[in-house]
């Protein structure tokens, strides 16, 4: 997700006033954000249908709050993934990572590099499970939501520095488990 301009949040702020006079007018919000609430929920849930559930579930009750739905010059996805958050929450059982969908297209790889590539996705999957669930949550809206730090901030309820603070420290777990070397390490390197 790319991040937007002041005149994309201003159109998003104009649909949002046109559903919340008109019920109807919420379809175009519903098309942009559908798929990407169910993506988050999916890889939240591992489960289809939990994750179809959790995203019926928050555009439900994206219709319902519509008319107390303030605008607060932030990209509606952010409320949205809240509201898929809690909802992931609530539930009894709580996966970390979805799986890989296998039908992915395949570039004329080798078979050798295909299952290199697979065996590394489980790796960096499995090393994300591990991590706690508020750095995890923070590493998958920055890296697969494509939120930026402050929309990451008001979907978690958090600051943006304590977003910032997850993300690092999630980053660092996860170079160290995957053995990829810090960025300290990386420049020693060049020096010698």
């Amino acid at each position: 997700m790319a991040h937007r301009s002041a005149e994309e949040l201003e159109a998003e702020r104009l649909l949002i006033e046109a559903a919340q006079r008109d019920r109807a007018a919420f379809a175009p919000l519903y098309e942009r954000y559908v798929e990407q609430i169910f993506a988050y929920a999916h890889t939240l849930t591992r489960n289809r249908e939990l994750a179809e559930d959790v995203t019926a579930s928050t555009f439900a009750k994206a219709i319902e709050d519509l008319p107390r739905f303030e605008w607060r010059g932030v990209p509606y996805s952010a409320w949205l993934y809240r509201v898929a958050s809690n909802l992931v929450a609530r539930q009894a059982r709580r996966p970390a990572w979805s799986d890989l969908d296998m039908h992915q297209p395949v570039d004329e790889a080798s078979p050798e590099l295909i299952v290199e590539q697979r065996t590394r996705e489980a790796e960096v999957r499995a090393a994300v499970a591990e991590l706690p669930d508020d750095q995890r949550q923070a590493v998958l809206l920055r890296f697969s939501g494509g939120l930026r730090n402050r929309e990451i901030a008001d979907i978690m309820e958090r600051s943006e520095g304590a977003v910032k603070l997850l993300t690092f420290r999630a980053v660092t777990t996860l170079r160290k488990q995957l053995g990829a070397p810090l960025p300290a390490e990386r420049s020693m390197e060049g020096r010698q």
